[in-house]
């Protein structure tokens, strides 16, 4: 400082405030001359302190911009920052000598910070109101001056190190300060308007301002959460109240996305801070009760900012769309009903709805109309690559999309229910196709089955439904909001879906399907049941598992009286056992006085196509179609007999008998089961036998039970077994004829019902556990009960706890939850598979009823194959247990591989 710089200062210092305000022209511009001569710190803030007390004092408030702010800010800003990094460079010699200088710094800091928020004063002070030209540099050095201090205080234990503890207080006061500062510029900006008209420089003051801020959110994050909530209630006012102006010059969706991670990561923590118990109850943490009160009330204002910005800015943010679907799925796999949500209670529960979720309500309606949020919801990619523990929280935001949607514009409902795309555009799925794509995968959530609070009912109280009942009343009630001209993808998705593999897709479309024919026209149903019996007819084989046979069935329940007489006569007067074998799965759908003469052609018919079939020498793919068509016919309609008392003429039964008795006569087990039609076709003719076990002789009925016993010991399929248990559960009425026979036939009842309860299958279990129950209820052959029970000595036990309906103890800790877990998702199985559909076997049929010879041929080569498939799996035994306990040589390994090769090469060629 020279000498006359010095002389001037120390004149200037014992001005009182009238010579100041007179001499306040020429004085003023020479300290600012000073200052910006001046390179010692420590002098500059000697000078900024005269200007603060001395004249600051006499500027008027409009003047204060022009002669002072914007002559003096920058310089003021560069002394900060060398002051900055004066203190890192003394932290980096990290020993005490460097204290005092790092304590000086830091004092000047202080300093400064002082004199800008006295400017701050200043202009608030003397106006209620203030144009942004009036205070111009002030907002750009208030913001410099915060990202400066409170990114050296959150950087300060990496700075500091060792030191830290020496420097605390100073580093305390300049938070201290620092927040002073942002105070009195927050107070300032709200006291600040827009003049008239409106300026470019007013516009980039408040975007530097709103942008200027963010930038200090980001920095306090880590540092006090109430200085972010202040921070963002600021950039929240001045964003909104003068979004005109603003336009889409804000980086609305940056901000956007930084408030979404800021909840997400802060919901993570509440949940932290809740009890912590295991499922049985057993509390493994106490929580923090009051950090828990207090973090979700920051998280509440947070998610109303978040709301509030979406709201306001909802046509003009991009790029965080994403962020906020993210947000929401993230509530929704953290609390309950989801599965991966943790214990917690119904008080917690509450307070985080009232808080937090009940604002993605709003959250979402906001979004609806938006481009990438539809892509998020509905993105084919998105769907496919759904996490399994994302499946659930996708599935609840699509129900609410569907709750939401009715009462938008049309335009906005085409382009989620019937999307058109563009070149730039994302392939997405119509938004009901979703629905069902996403149902497809909480299969666990809907075997458990999970339990909802249903609240669709307006003006009345909640109730528990499952997450089925939930999707389903949601569903309709979405078909029923919107316009008709969206029932033609409606009518594309539920048939799509009625044809699926998906058993909970199938029952939804089908549930679906039957409540809009319910509530449309009789014209529409007949028009469906139309549709769906040419589909059907297109198909060679159907059973019980065909898609579309249990909708028909459901829709001709719903047909106008007159319709059902009309497809009745259209039906029976075919000859095709496709369309008996409707009528016969429809028999509790047509009312009564069409019913009987219905079932009296129906079975005379199918008795007629078996008879056929036993005479017929030569028998081909399609007589075997038809004489499975018409068991399976026959099997419905003697079912109903059973249940409702349906009549069935002596005459057609005797015929039914006469044949399946020469069937079973003439079988070889053999023949029946090298092929999946034939296997088919023995199902049901051992169904069909259970049906009219009191007409068949004993010699059928030993016939019967060799066969079964046959198979048991064969690798039968989980249907075939399932229907032999069904036969055994139907002898418990028949009185056997005393003959040779008896004895042994007694036996293998005893035997069959001993190796079922043996399985391991909980099907086959439980359907064997209710098969002999009722069998010992109702026989008359009372010795094959305890011969049971000698041979299975826990027997006894399971039938008394079966009877008393509780529950058998399973043979692990696992719950539902971990079995259905652990369980691979349900195959999706061929769809021959499902139709009942079988390929055309080769050129050379195997012959059913002669060449006994070659039937023990082929029964010796199928013991022999069994033997040494058993040998093999109880050497791969052997040398699993051996891998586990010495290291196998890569040479064995080799080897082993190549037999593995060998066996796929077979399995392959057939």
């Amino acid at each position: 400082m020279s000498q006359s710089q010095s002389s001037f200062l120390e004149s200037v210092v014992s001005w009182d405030t009238t010579q100041c305000r007179v001499n306040l022209d020429t004085a003023l511009p020479r300290l600012v001359e000073c200052f910006q001569e001046i390179n010692v710190v420590q002098e500059q803030i000697g000078i900024l302190k005269i200007i603060c007390h001395s004249f600051l004092p006499c500027v008027e408030v409009i003047h204060a911009e022009e002669k002072l702010f914007s002559k003096i800010i920058d310089e003021v800003c560069q002394v900060f920052d060398r002051s900055l990094e004066d203190i890192y460079q003394s932290t980096q010699r990290a020993d005490n000598s460097s204290l005092p200088n790092i304590t000086s710094g830091l004092e000047a800091l202080v300093d400064l910070l002082e004199f800008l928020e006295i400017c701050l004063s200043h202009v608030q002070n003397k106006h209620e109101t203030l144009d942004w030209s009036h205070i111009h540099s002030l907002p750009r050095g208030t913001i410099h001056f915060l990202k400066g201090a409170y990114g050296h205080c959150k950087s300060s234990g990496e700075q500091y190190q060792s030191l830290l503890n020496y420097v605390s207080g100073p580093l305390s006061n300049l938070f201290k300060k620092t927040h002073s500062l942002q105070v009195t510029f927050l107070r300032l900006l709200d006291n600040v308007r827009l003049s008239d008209p409106v300026t470019e420089q007013d516009v980039q003051d408040l975007h530097l301002v709103c942008h200027g801020l963010f930038d200090v959110c980001r920095i306090v994050t880590s540092l006090d959460m109430k200085l972010v909530v202040t921070l963002w209630k600021s950039i929240s006012k001045h964003a909104v109240s003068n979004k005109v102006h603003l336009g889409q010059r804000l980086q609305m969706g940056e901000m956007i996305s930084h408030l979404c991670g800021e909840i997400q990561t802060g919901f993570t923590y509440l949940l932290q801070l809740i009890p912590q118990t295991d499922p049985d109850g057993m509390i493994l943490s106490q929580g923090d009760e009051k950090g828990f009160q207090k973090s979700l009330k920051i998280l509440g204002f947070q998610m109303k900012i978040l709301v509030m910005l979406v709201r306001e800015f909802a046509d003009v943010i991009h790029d965080c769309e994403e962020q906020i679907y993210s947000v929401l799925i993230t509530f929704l796999r953290l609390l309950p009903p989801s599965l991966s949500a943790q214990q917690m209670d119904l008080k917690h529960i509450d307070e985080i709805r009232h808080h937090l979720t009940n604002a993605t309500d709003v959250l979402m309606k906001c979004l609806l109309s938006n481009r990438v949020f539809m892509e998020s919801v509905t993105g084919i990619d998105k769907v496919g690559d759904l996490a399994t523990e994302d499946s659930f929280p996708h599935l609840q935001i699509v129900l609410k999309v569907l709750d939401f949607l009715p009462q938008m514009p049309d335009d906005v409902q085409e382009r989620w229910v019937n999307p058109t795309f563009y070149s730039e555009d994302t392939d997405r799925l119509s938004l009901i196709d979703v629905m069902f794509q996403t149902t497809a995968k909480c299969n666990i959530e809907l075997s458990l089955p999970l339990i909802l609070e249903d609240s669709t009912l307006i003006g009345k109280p909640e109730r528990k439904v499952t997450l089925y009942e939930n999707c389903c009343t949601r569903l309709c009630g979405f078909l029923g909001g919107i316009s008709a001209k969206h029932f033609h993808k409606v009518e594309e998705v539920l048939l799509k879906n009625v044809l699926s593999c998906d058993l909970w897709c199938r029952l939804l479309a089908e549930d679906v399907w039957c409540f809009l024919v319910r509530y449309s026209s009789a014209d529409l149903c007949r028009d469906h049941v139309t549709f769906l019996l040419e589909l059907m007819k297109g198909c060679s084989s159907y059973d019980h598992k065909s898609p579309g046979l249990s909708l028909i069935v459901r829709l001709i329940k719903c047909l106008a009286p007159e319709h059902q007489v009309e497809l009745i006569q259209t039906l029976s007067c075919e000859e095709d056992p496709i369309s008996l074998f409707i009528l016969a799965c429809s028999v509790q759908s047509f009312s009564d006085e069409n019913c009987q003469n219905m079932v009296q052609t129906v079975s005379d018919k199918c008795a007629k196509i078996l008879q056929e079939f036993t005479v017929t020498i030569e028998k081909t793919q399609q007589s075997l179609n038809r004489m499975l068509m018409s068991m399976s016919c026959l099997c419905e309609i003697l079912s109903e007999y059973d249940a409702n008392g349906l009549d069935v003429l002596s005459s057609v039964t005797m015929s039914i008998t006469d044949s399946i008795s020469r069937l079973w006569r003439e079988m070889f087990v053999s023949d029946w089961t090298n092929s999946p039609l034939l296997e088919l076709c023995l199902g049901k003719l051992i169904l069909l036998s259970s049906h009219l076990t009191a007409s068949l002789e004993n010699e059928i009925l030993y016939k019967i039970l060799s066969v079964m016993s046959s198979l048991t010991q064969q690798e039968c399929s989980l249907s075939l077994h399932l229907i032999m248990v069904s036969f055994l559960s139907s002898l418990g009425t028949v009185r056997l004829s005393v003959s040779p026979e008896q004895p042994q036939m007694l036996k293998k009842i005893c035997d069959l019902f001993v190796k079922t309860l043996a399985s391991h299958d909980p099907f086959i279990y439980h359907h064997g556990l209710s098969a002999f129950t009722k069998f010992a209820e109702n026989t008359v052959h009372e010795s094959v009960v305890p011969d049971c029970i000698d041979k299975q000595p826990k027997l006894q036990d399971c039938v008394v706890m079966f009877l008393n309906k509780t529950p058998y103890p399973p043979s692990n800790s696992s719950s539902r939850l971990q079995f259905l877990t652990s369980e691979p998702p349900p195959a999706r199985c061929d769809r021959n598979e499902i139709t009942g559909q079988i390929n055309e076997p080769n050129n050379k049929r195997p012959r059913l009823l002669t060449d006994r010879n070659h039937s023990h041929c082929t029964l010796q080569l199928r013991t022999d194959m069994r033997d040494l498939v058993f040998m093999l799996r109880k050497t791969l035994s052997e040398l699993e247990a051996d891998t586990e306990n010495s290291n196998m040589s890569p040479q064995t390994w080799h080897n082993l591989e190549k037999i593995h090769q060998k066996i796929t090469d077979m399995k392959e060629n057939g």
